[in-house]
């Protein structure tokens, strides 16, 4: 099949959205119209395209201007960089990305326009530290999707911690808390999560939101299983940042051994990670507390 053809733009588009031509086509057509036209056996009208445009998410236009459009490949790519740039807190490299796209077709699917106003959000509070204006964004990007409140997909309990951290951020905990506590919920019934990141990210916020309301056991409590999630999986991700949290937590509430073993354990990640800033500031605090002589 010609990579140019409306037929494939409509494939391509509705397969990168996870839809199958009966889900395409529901309402509008027949299956096997839609299996015509992405063949290139029929052409369809313009007020049938209209309606295919917009159960897939896009401007009617997009189809019209398939050879100049970025490939899906491409746009796998922006989001794969945008990621990669918020882990390290690069915030100005993801507005300049997010600013390069904004005119994209392919951006303005329902999914991608999610992320787009996701990041744009994110961007929003901590570079140009308009609070409202964030949480208005990620409002808009949490309801683009048809799920409920209690049906929650990967991409929205994704959303729900980024408000929680936000809310947390401006110590807010009366919303941050209960956002936290909604998120473990659907993260701990949701038959598989795909990027073990997310319930890292979010058990390693949460107790970091509970610790600052002095609710101590429950921050430990939430903060070992991020620590024995990363174990379990092998991953480097915030398993320092979990090993002090818990190291922390079990200073204050009285177990000093404990809190020995995992502030040492968080030296040795940050130490064969690389992280000398982060080494640093672990072995300041096990000095500090006087948990080691020489640090």
């Amino acid at each position: 099949m010609r990579q140019d053809t409306l037929g494939y733009a409509l494939r391509e588009l509705r397969m990168y959205l996870g839809l199958s031509q009966s889900d395409l086509s529901e309402g509008i057509c027949t299956q096997a119209l839609i299996s015509q036209i992405e063949n290139n056996d029929v052409s369809p009208s313009a007020e049938l395209l209209y309606q295919l445009a917009s159960r897939l998410g896009v401007d009617i236009n997009y189809f019209f201007h398939m050879k100049e459009t970025p490939r899906l490949d491409y746009v796998n790519e922006v989001i794969r960089q945008v990621r990669k740039h918020i882990k390290r807190r690069e915030y100005h490299e993801v507005a300049e990305i997010l600013e390069a796209e904004e005119a994209n077709p392919l951006f303005r699917t329902v999914k991608n326009k999610q992320f787009y106003l996701w990041h744009k959000a994110i961007c929003t509070y901590y570079l140009d530290h308009d609070t409202h204006t964030a949480l208005q964004l990620l409002d808009e990007a949490l309801h683009l999707t048809a799920t409920t409140s209690k049906n929650y997909s990967e991409r929205e309990i994704e959303l729900l911690i980024s408000m929680a951290i936000l809310y947390s951020e401006e110590k807010d905990w009366e919303r941050s808390l209960p956002l936290f506590h909604k998120a473990l919920y659907h993260v701990r019934f949701f038959p598989i999560i795909n990027d073990e990141t997310i319930e890292i990210r979010l058990y390693y916020n949460y107790s970091k939101a509970l610790s600052n309301c002095r609710n101590y056991e429950k921050a430990l409590s939430i903060a070992r299983e991020g620590f024995l999630l990363c174990r379990e999986k092998q991953r480097l991700y915030l398993f320092g940042e979990l090993s002090y949290q818990c190291g922390k937590l079990h200073y204050l509430l009285g177990n000093q051994e404990l809190a020995y073993e995992y502030l040492a354990t968080a030296s040795t990640i940050f130490e064969l990670d690389q992280n000398q800033v982060f080494k640093n500031h672990v072995d300041h605090y096990a000095k500090k507390i006087g948990l080691i002589q020489n640090a």
